[in-house]
C-alpha cells in the first residue's frame, strides 16, 4: 500500500502552476527523499498533502483514503518551513502546549519522550528565542513526533544543523522507519545526508515529477568507477581509452567506469611508463546524479 499517492495533482497561483499533474507514490514504511531546486514545487506539494493548501486539480490519497479523512490526519506529524513556537516560552512549554492542543494522553511523558529522541532533554528549560537555528529545527522535529504519528512530512528538517545534530535526526528517522514502520516524506538540499537514510527518491522540476526510483535503482544509476591521477593525464586517457569503453576526465583526474579493480588500472599505467599519483575506487554520489538529471531538460519520469 502507498502511504501517499497523488494523481494529476496540480496547484495554481493566479494561473501560474507551482505543481502540475504530479503523480507521486510513497510506499508505506519508506523514507522518501523529495528532491528539487528552490521553487520547484516541493514545499507546495507537501502543503497540499498536509491540507495546508487546497489543490487546483487532481487527487491525494493517504493510506488509500481521501487526504481529508480525520482518522488519517490525526496520525500525521508535520514540519514545514519553521516550527510554530512562542519565542518567550521554553522548549518544554512549547512542546507541552502542542501536546495539549493535540489532546495527547499523558502529555508530560510524551514531551519527555520526544525530547530524548532529539537529544534536547538538557535544553528543556531554554526559551525558544535563545535557541540556535539548529536547536529550533530539532525542536520542530520533536513537535512533529508528538503523538507517535504514522506519517511524517518534513520540509528541510536538517537545515541549520551541525554534524552532530544531523546525526541525531538521521538516527531518529531511521529508527522510526525501521522499528515503528513510520512513513517519512522528507525534502532536503543536503543530498549527502539524504542519501544516508532514503529508501526511495522523487525528483521534481518546475512542479513536475521527472524521476521516481528506489534505493537499489539509485545505486545502479550512481555507478562505481576507478579514479586515477597520473603525471600525464592526457596520455593516460589515450592509453585507457584503448582498453575501456567509458573514460572521462573529471575533478582533476580520470574516471574509468567499466573497471572495478584499481590494481588493473595501476598496472596498465605502469606498463605504459606512466606514474600514478593517486588512485581509488569511488562511486557517483546523489548530488552529482541529481545535477546530471536536472541538466537533461527533456527527461520526465
Amino acid at each position: 500500500m502507498y502511504a501517499i499517492e497523488t494523481a494529476g495533482l496540480s496547484k495554481a497561483f493566479r494561473n501560474i502552476y507551482a505543481v502540475q499533474n504530479l503523480n507521486l507514490k510513497v510506499p508505506e514504511g519508506s523514507i522518501y527523499g523529495f528532491i528539487g531546486e528552490n521553487g520547484s514545487g516541493k514545499s507546495t506539494t507537501e502543503k497540499l498533502i498536509c491540507g495546508l493548501l487546497n489543490p487546483s486539480g487532481g487527487e491525494i490519497r493517504l493510506y488509500g483514503k481521501h487526504y481529508t479523512d480525520a482518522g488519517i490526519r490525526a496520525r500525521m506529524g508535520v514540519l514545514i518551513e519553521n516550527p510554530g513556537c512562542f519565542p518567550g516560552s521554553t522548549v518544554y512549554q512549547n512542546l507541552m502546549m502542542q501536546a495539549l492542543n493535540l489532546g495527547i494522553e499523558k502529555p508530560k511523558a510524551e514531551v519527555e519522550r520526544v525530547l530524548k529522541l532529539v537529544s534536547m532533554a538538557g535544553a528543556a528549560d531554554r526559551k525558544f528565542r535563545q535557541c540556535s537555528l539548529g536547536m529550533k529545527q530539532r525542536l520542530g522535529v520533536a513537535q512533529s513526533l508528538l503523538g507517535r504519528p504514522r506519517l511524517l512530512v518534513l520540509d528541510e528538517p536538517i537545515n541549520g544543523l551541525d554534524a552532530d545534530g544531523m546525526r541525531i535526526v538521521r538516527e531518529t528517522l531511521i529508527e522510526l522507519s525501521r522499528e515503528e514502520g513510520v512513513t517519512i516524506l522528507i525534502s532536503s538540499h543536503i543530498l549527502g545526508e539524504l542519501s544516508k537514510i532514503a529508501t526511495h527518491y522523487g525528483i521534481i522540476r518546475n512542479g513536475t515529477l521527472i524521476k521516481e526510483l528506489r534505493e537499489d535503482e539509485m545505486s545502479e544509476e550512481c555507478r562505481d568507477f576507478v579514479f586515477v591521477k597520473t603525471n600525464n593525464d592526457t596520455q593516460a586517457v589515450s592509453v585507457l581509452s584503448q582498453k575501456y569503453r567509458e573514460v572521462e576526465q573529471k575533478d582533476g583526474g580520470i574516471r574509468v567506469y567499466d573497471e572495478t579493480e584499481s590494481a588493473n588500472v595501476n598496472g596498465l599505467m605502469y606498463s605504459n611508463g606512466l606514474s600514478v599519483n593517486e588512485i581509488s575506487f569511488q562511486k557517483i554520489g546523489l548530488e552529482e546524479y541529481y545535477l546530471r538529471i536536472m541538466s537533461r531538460k527533456g527527461e520526465v519520469a
